[in-house]
């Protein structure tokens, strides 16, 4: 976690924070954190229900909190995605639109996997949200206007 600066580090504490709080029912703790454009951090943890779909991923619940609050902007979202034999932490599709949505281009995103209250730091792993989602909804309308407008 060495390369990572002050407000990254305190992104993924507050996300493994929060993680404690998630509601599972038959999946694994994720907890999140996102930097609003006002400079203060919300957080949001997954809340399952016995109905798949019906119930919210971490990271829509920490950037529905920052909008609760008024901030309609991102500038970077912390996911800490309990160690419970995944693969990777990764947000998911939803997700990741959900994410685009709400920020500007070049916004990062941090994952990391957590045991025992701990970030697991040789899991950590910095993306953007380009790289994440290439082909988001946003950028495929866009091309469809450019090419109806021909």
């Amino acid at each position: 976690m060495s390369h990572l600066g002050e407000k990254d580090r305190e992104l993924l504490q507050a996300a493994l924070k929060v993680m404690e709080n998630a509601h599972v029912i038959w999946g694994f703790k994720v907890g999140a954190a996102v930097l609003a454009e006002d400079g203060k951090i919300y957080e949001g943890c997954n809340v399952e229900t016995w109905i798949s779909g019906l119930g919210t991923c971490a990271e829509r619940c920490a950037i529905d909190h920052a909008v609760l609050h008024g901030n309609r902007k991102i500038k970077a979202v912390a996911v800490v995605i309990e160690d419970k034999n995944v693969e990777k932490s990764r947000p998911c599709g939803a997700c990741l639109q959900y994410i685009k949505d709400f920020s500007d281009d070049g916004v990062r995103v941090i994952m990391a996997e957590a045991r025992a209250g701990q970030v697991l730091s040789e899991t950590v792993d910095v993306k953007t949200i380009e790289e994440l989602l290439p082909y988001s909804y946003e950028s495929k309308q866009r091309a469809l206007d450019s090419f109806l407008r021909g």
